[in-house]
């Protein structure tokens, strides 16, 4: 009950009063906090979707929990990339109200209606998204260093895969070292740091919204580009890096790009390989990593 009354006090706060609950349901898209639908009507006679995502200390979920290691920091960073992403115009949802008080940690976000970007067979689709994360990185630098509370992307430790059982984990060691500082030559931004098509919705005329602002960081631009192409990266063309690339205000040699995305590449396959042993990744993220590690090792030593 206690719950239920902060959450009317919450929505009374943000909306105009009186506030009645028409729906409450969970999302079946929670992963690491827990998410819920809400459909609410207020004194103004407007109805109003929004969803209710629970960041608070101890809401991790367990699989977040795996994931992210127990100093996860969701309370703190999510709340506060919605006051970075406001006003930059990348479609991103609107965050209706906060509550961060007394161990309690909630965001109330605009529901935007769309397709996940991994259910969407439509190239010209993806290609808009790798030009549309092109604008994003670009409208989003200056603002990097004006968020002192931003972490810095943290690359996976080569040591770690030095210790894994398995040896072709191991044999990966010396790759990663080397495209963990080639990717501190890469131009810096803020960069969503979990950028799977999983966490894109496309929506009414072509509109992009990115979803799961938990892991947001200051880090190379390159990172988020690798995750929206996991699954991609043995396709010789390379479309969406090349639209990408175009879409830079100063794009440089595709073959430096190139070269670059690799190194990214293989950082985010080997930070799935450096999770703990106890956890899998959700299906939408299941892929066999060192394959993929191994194929873009050797094409980066070519």
């Amino acid at each position: 009950m206690a719950e239920d009354d902060a959450l009317m006090a919450a929505l009374e706060t943000a909306l105009v009063p009186p506030v009645r609950l028409v729906a409450r349901r969970p999302s079946p898209y929670a992963s690491s906090f827990p998410l819920e639908q809400l459909e609410v009507e207020t004194g103004a006679g407007l109805r109003h979707a929004l969803v209710w995502k629970d960041v608070s200390p101890g809401a991790l979920l367990p699989g977040g929990r795996r994931a992210r290691g127990a100093g996860a920091d969701g309370p703190s960073r999510e709340p506060a990339a919605y006051d970075l992403l406001a006003g930059a115009g990348l479609g991103t949802a609107a965050r209706v109200a906060a509550v961060h008080e007394a161990g309690l940690a909630w965001l109330f976000l605009e529901a935007v209606d769309g397709a996940r970007l991994e259910h969407v067979g439509d190239v010209g689709a993806w290609r808009g998204v790798a030009g549309w994360l092109a604008d994003a990185h670009g409208a989003l630098a200056a603002r990097a260093a004006d968020a002192t509370w931003l972490p810095a992307w943290s690359p996976p430790d080569p040591d770690a895969l030095r210790e894994a059982g398995d040896r072709r984990i191991r044999a990966l060691a010396g790759s990663v070292a080397a495209a963990r500082a080639r990717s501190e030559s890469i131009a810096a931004t803020v960069v969503h740091g979990d950028l799977y098509p999983a966490n894109v919705l496309i929506g009414g005329e072509g509109r992009v919204c990115v979803l799961d602002w938990e892991t947001i960081a200051r880090g190379p631009a390159l990172i988020d580009l690798a995750a929206l192409t996991a699954g991609r990266w043995d396709r010789p063309d390379e479309a969406l890096a090349e639209d990408y690339r175009r879409a830079l205000a100063d794009p440089p040699a595709a073959s430096e790009l190139q070269a670059e995305l690799d190194a990214c590449r293989l950082l985010i396959a080997a930070r799935w390989l450096s999770a703990p042993t106890a956890w899998t990744p959700p299906p939408e993220q299941a892929r066999d990593w060192l394959s993929d590690a191994e194929l873009i090792a050797r094409r980066l030593r070519a």
